[in-house]
């Protein structure tokens, strides 16, 4: 199996029916997620925050005590473990889905 694409694993085409916020550098995207709260993802060189509607949408738990531990940010996470089994959930996600569309 090919290796997924780190830039892009935290964005999927569906997701363009949620209003995101979109930044094209992290300080204005931390800035956001500051003011506003939600999650911090990246995709390819820029930056979106979101809310848990998309976290659901992408596969993944919104309520996980990881999010938390990494600062609800994967593009600078705090706790480099948490992100880590973050990660691994979103890539099994990515995985199943592919293997559903062969």
């Amino acid at each position: 199996m090919a290796e997924m694409d780190p830039t892009k694993l935290w964005y999927q085409t569906n997701l363009d029916v949620f209003l995101n916020h979109w930044f094209a550098n992290y300080a204005e995207a931390r800035a956001s997620l500051e003011h506003r709260g939600g999650f911090l993802l990246p995709y390819q060189t820029h930056f979106f925050v979101c809310q848990p509607d998309v976290i659901t949408a992408l596969g993944l738990d919104p309520d996980d005590s990881d999010w938390k531990k990494i600062g609800y940010d994967c593009a600078r996470p705090q706790d480099k473990d948490a992100f880590a089994r973050l990660r691994e959930k979103r890539e099994r996600v990515v995985r199943a889905a592919a293997e559903t569309a062969k």
